[in-house]
């Protein structure tokens, strides 16, 4: 797989191991940009999908979060699979880690729930502040995932305390994710560009993806602000960049992708996504 700034459509619609798609981030120098589609959310317009029009403003990868296994809906289409027809782009299932196997949650990490959606060209495990669910247990769902799956396996923990050590982003990885989240330089309380950084090059020492992440309603930020971010996290050494889901109806706002994605990578590599068709 080439670098993935220079992928389109034919090249995502073939199968990807984790380690190509992860080299294909990596070989981009930071200039990757994924962005978050809450399943159950109704589309801010009722004729695209939002999945659709954060990709007409830049996105790359497309995070879906939140959907239930068993039916996979997502609103304003049928499932990830259509999600991943209309727009051409690499398209993720997010599967919340729970302090036991969660196996009457749809939405949360279990063999049965993976074993419905194995077909999503990468996986996400999400973790928030919650009894139970530590560091080993997040390390637990890797294993578990990593056993039944080749393909690219990010790690997103989150803490209402802000940052975590850059030691416990490393253990992810060492662990066998293929890339980890860290919250963005002002992003969370505590997240400096100094811990940031610190956090990034554990990750990358570690052998994964680091990946700065605007998930605390940011994503809904004015333009300025995303920039600021965005450059930041490059400085910091970030291999990508992720939009949560808490702008506006179950995503990031389009405009602060396309904001961050001129800030990032510039017109010419913004302007290529944007207007590349998907049958290219």
């Amino acid at each position: 797989m080439q670098r993935l700034l220079n992928c389109r459509a034919s090249d995502f619609s073939q199968p990807v191991s984790g380690a190509a798609l992860k080299a294909a981030i990596m070989a981009s120098e930071g200039r990757v940009i994924m962005a978050e589609v809450a399943a159950g959310v109704t589309p801010l317009y009722s004729e695209v999908t939002n999945g659709e029009l954060l990709s007409a403003f830049g996105a790359d990868l497309l995070l879906v979060k939140g959907m239930d296994c068993h039916t996979q809906v997502i609103q304003g289409c049928d499932n990830y699979r259509h999600l991943k027809q209309l727009t051409g782009r690499l398209t993720g299932v997010s599967l919340e880690v729970l302090a036991d196997d969660g196996t009457d949650n749809p939405r949360a990490w279990n063999a049965e729930n993976f074993s419905l959606v194995t077909g999503a060209d990468f996986f996400c495990l999400t973790a928030y502040d919650k009894p139970g669910v530590t560091a080993a247990r997040v390390c637990e769902a890797i294993t578990q995932l990593r056993a039944r799956s080749d393909k690219m396996i990010l790690v997103a923990k989150f803490y209402a305390s802000g940052l975590a050590p850059a030691q416990e982003y490393a253990q992810y990885a060492a662990t066998g994710a293929d890339g980890v989240m860290i919250p963005a330089p002002a992003s969370c309380r505590g997240a400096s560009e100094e811990r940031v950084e610190q956090a990034v090059a554990a990750v990358r020492e570690a052998g994964a993806l680091a990946i700065a992440t605007l998930s605390s309603s940011q994503e809904g930020a004015d333009e300025e602000t995303v920039r600021l971010i965005g450059l930041a996290s490059k400085r910091c050494g970030a291999d990508m960049v992720n939009f949560g889901d808490a702008g506006v109806a179950g995503m990031a706002d389009p405009q602060a992708v396309y904001a961050l994605s001129m800030a990032v990578r510039g017109r010419r590599h913004t302007w290529v996504r944007m207007a590349a068709s998907i049958h290219r």
